[in-house]
């Protein structure tokens, strides 16, 4: 049996909303902005602060939000989730080629697994003769219980990759839009900052909802991440700057 049968033949999981993929789409992408805003915040705050002209500062920060973009889409989401995906169909594999030969050791192994949930030898007998039986469900049940797989949750390494960009390349624009349409770097400053710290703030509040933790917790957090990348960038351009002047 394929795994692309086995998935299709598989009813869906009626999980909560907390374990969907929803939620796993949303903290992909809320991590993703704050990886991009982050990184921005910091590169220009320290351009301004270096005394680099509003071209510059423009010319940086895009360079940098289309390497993070890219770097985030093909080094990190994309290879790490098929990594991932790759490992998992290896184990399906394993799986049901153990189920389809004589599956004596499978059998052993499920009767320690159930039997180290509490299980009587009865009761364990009639889940055994059962997924004798029904080797779509044995297959799937082993998957769970043993490995801890659950095919439905595969994710896509492009969708994954589309999204980790699309959230970089969101989170890192906050602090470029003052800049953008102002005319003095310096004045436009203050707005970084400003748009920055709303932005951090949004991100912490919306992570409270993944996390379970306290908005204003998460919303905190992810504003002192946020500040100390921009005060490393802003002391990294005070530094910096006299050496090139």
């Amino acid at each position: 049996m394929e795994p692309g049968v086995l998935w299709e033949s598989l009813p869906e999981e009626q999980a909560e909303a907390w374990h969907g993929g929803g939620s796993a789409t949303l903290r992909q992408m809320v991590f993703g902005m704050n990886d991009g805003l982050v990184a921005t915040v910091g590169l220009v705050a320290g351009l301004i602060f270096a005394g680099s002209s509003r071209g510059v500062v423009l010319g940086s920060s895009l360079a940098a939000i289309i390497a993070a973009a890219v770097s985030s889409m093909v080094l990190g989401s994309y290879l790490s989730t098929r990594v991932e995906v790759g490992y998992h169909e290896v184990q399906v594999r394993r799986e049901q080629r153990a189920i389809a030969e004589p599956p004596h050791e499978e059998l052993q192994e499920m009767r320690r697994l159930y039997q180290s949930c509490g299980m009587s030898d009865l009761e364990v007998a009639m889940i055994r003769s059962h997924l004798q039986r029904d080797k779509t469900l044995w297959l799937r049940l082993m998957l769970r219980d043993e490995l801890g797989i659950v095919p439905e949750s595969f994710e896509s390494p492009w969708r994954n990759a589309g999204l980790m960009a699309l959230a970089v390349a969101a989170g890192s624009l906050p602090p470029v839009l003052p800049v953008i349409f102002g005319q003095n770097p310096r004045h436009a400053l203050v707005w970084v900052v400003m748009f920055s710290v709303l932005t951090a703030l949004g991100l912490g509040s919306a992570t409270a909802r993944s996390t379970g933790r306290r908005w204003w917790r998460s919303a905190i957090s992810f504003l002192a991440v946020a500040s100390i990348a921009a005060a490393i960038g802003m002391g990294a351009g005070s530094l910096i700057a006299p050496l090139f002047a």
